[in-house]
């Protein structure tokens, strides 16, 4: 019962905290697809309500399928944890394109790392702390500063790859289905986060909290 406490409140925060930065993408002024919304102010406002319930009916169902399968209730606490990362990385990104105005090209390269990297310090204490439970595993001294030099580095590899994305996607390919220049950058964002999303599960599970 006191797990269930626990990932109940985990997930009410890990939704609020997304829908407030999914508000920040929804608000950059490059992304013209969301002009339409201004008609639908209240929903925007609504969406710290939403999210959080759909964050907890998805730990419920997770841990409900985990008496089958262990392992489903960490990838749903992982898949949660990555969607909050996701928009805590989309949102500052979009927070700065909308500041800068750089929309392509090697200037989002800096952008994109400084979301990143608030993304992914965000990623190690959610995964460390929730979805792998390594600090009941005693982690202390030693053995903790290699949990997170392993942690850096595979965070690295994943930053490698989504910085790429994002840059090459950005300066060559143009947009599609004539997306705006801000729609399009999240598309190519999201495709990046997918793929190094993948890599950082892999990575976390088996090399940076691996039992």
């Amino acid at each position: 019962m006191k797990s269930l406490k626990r990932d109940l409140i985990l997930s009410l925060i890990c939704g609020e905290i997304t829908s407030w930065f999914l508000i920040l993408v929804i608000k950059n002024p490059y992304v013209k697809e969301f002009g339409g919304l201004a008609k639908m102010e209240s929903l925007i406002w609504a969406l710290p309500i939403i999210l959080p319930i759909i964050f907890v009916a998805g730990t419920l169902i997770g841990r409900a399928f985990s008496r089958l399968f262990e392992v489903i209730s960490q990838i749903v606490k992982f898949l949660e944890i990555g969607v909050l990362n996701t928009f805590i990385d989309l949102g500052i990104l979009n927070f700065l394109v909308g500041l800068s105005g750089v929309t392509s090209g090697l200037g989002l390269a800096p952008l994109n790392t400084f979301s990143f990297l608030c993304a992914a310090t965000n990623s190690y204490y959610w995964n460390k702390f929730w979805t792998f439970s390594a600090s009941a595993q005693g982690y202390g001294g030693q053995r903790k500063r290699w949990v997170f030099l392993r942690f850096l580095f595979i965070s690295v590899i994943g930053w490698g790859i989504n910085t790429s994305i994002v840059v090459l996607g950005t300066t060559f390919i143009s947009p599609l289905a004539a997306l705006s220049v801000g729609a399009w950058i999240n598309v190519v964002k999201l495709t990046a986060t997918f793929v190094s999303m993948v890599w950082n599960f892999l990575g976390y599970k088996f090399i940076v909290f691996k039992k």
